[in-house]
């Protein structure tokens, strides 16, 4: 079982999944990175970003957030769209705060960007500092309100905030002497500002969450005694394919077919990348031994990144293989 073919100059990959059923499934993915020149027109890129096999973080695996998650999820229910990326004074001199904004068609999403802040002492009690001026500010999940909180002796005043255990903000000890100084969050919902040191808003960032965060980790399914017992090594009764959603709930949108609007505000020096998808078809063919599967692939992922002046798209496409992998000869990518 392998890719004999590849035609489209994008890169190709091949492994094998189980679904929910036990059924063993052939999973082709294409990836494809396209630069954006100056007036929007986009191309292929002359170098082409390699697969990624294993999740690749910003740092550390258990403290920071992922960069680039694994492309070979056996199939997306929708699209995710991720940026990568850095907010950016408009006026290129340093700023208290600026908006990013993220639109992809109909997608519109704003996140505030406000400049370093601390809790400090206050006549009514802890206050936010006055911000720091920045020019730039990454856009990651680490300066986003979450991370935990082990201040206290007693187990009730600990936690994490789940859906973002990298983050900065949270507190569970209302001592004041543990919250001082303490860092506030950069990235800022514009309807969920933080006023008290004790406010929980959602965390927001422009990417991947975490599969073991909230709300991703929820369908991930049951794996209990009855699962160990009546369903191992098979995926839980439960279990739903958004699992395999990596990108915000705001940010998954129908499939992209090509021709989709791109534009990203406050995100590079001259202030707006905007482009167009391209509109790209790639017909697979599954050779079995005794018959050929002709599949066209859903574009399931865009992963913009304004810095780079570049974008990376994946299709991706699985068909069952039955009880015989050997069955499959080969696998034809592109026309």
């Amino acid at each position: 079982m392998q890719i004999s073919k590849n035609t489209t100059s994008m890169e190709a990959g091949i492994s094998v999944a189980v679904d929910k059923k036990g059924r063993d499934l052939c999973v082709v993915v294409i990836k494809g990175t396209f630069a954006i020149g100056n007036n929007g027109k986009t191309s292929l890129a002359e170098k082409q970003e390699p697969m990624v096999y294993a999740d690749v973080h910003y740092g550390e695996p258990d403290k920071t957030s992922i960069k680039y998650e694994c492309d070979f999820a056996p199939f997306k229910p929708r699209a995710d769209i991720i940026v990568n990326g850095q907010a950016v004074s408009p006026t290129g001199k340093p700023v208290d705060k600026v908006t990013v904004v993220l639109e992809v068609g109909s997608l519109r999403k704003h996140i505030n960007i406000i400049g370093d802040r601390h809790w400090e002492r206050g006549i009514l009690g802890m206050r936010p500092s006055a911000p720091t001026p920045f020019v730039k500010m990454p856009l990651v999940f680490e300066r986003a309100f979450g991370g935990s909180d082990h201040s206290h002796p007693k187990q009730k005043h600990q936690g994490t905030e789940l859906r973002n255990p990298v983050g900065v903000g949270f507190h569970k000890n209302s001592n004041s002497g543990t919250i001082k100084n303490t860092r506030l969050p950069n990235l800022e919902h514009p309807r969920h500002p933080i006023r008290k040191w004790s406010n929980t808003p959602p965390p927001v960032g422009f990417g991947i969450l975490g599969r073991n965060w909230h709300p991703r980790i929820k369908f991930a399914g049951t794996y209990n005694e009855e699962w160990l017992n009546n369903r191992f090594p098979f995926l839980p009764e439960d279990f739903d394919e958004q699992y395999f959603l990596s990108a915000s709930v705001d940010q998954q949108i129908p499939y992209l077919r090509g021709g989709e609007f791109i534009r990203c505000t406050n995100m590079t020096d001259d202030r707006t990348l905007a482009f167009t998808l391209p509109e790209v078809r790639i017909p697979i063919v599954y050779r079995f031994r005794d018959r050929q599967v002709n599949e066209q692939p859903n574009l399931d992922t865009l992963i913009v990144e304004p810095d780079e002046r570049r974008f990376l798209l994946v299709w991706r496409v699985n068909v069952p293989v039955g009880r015989k992998l050997a069955a499959l000869r080969e696998v034809l990518v592109g026309s």
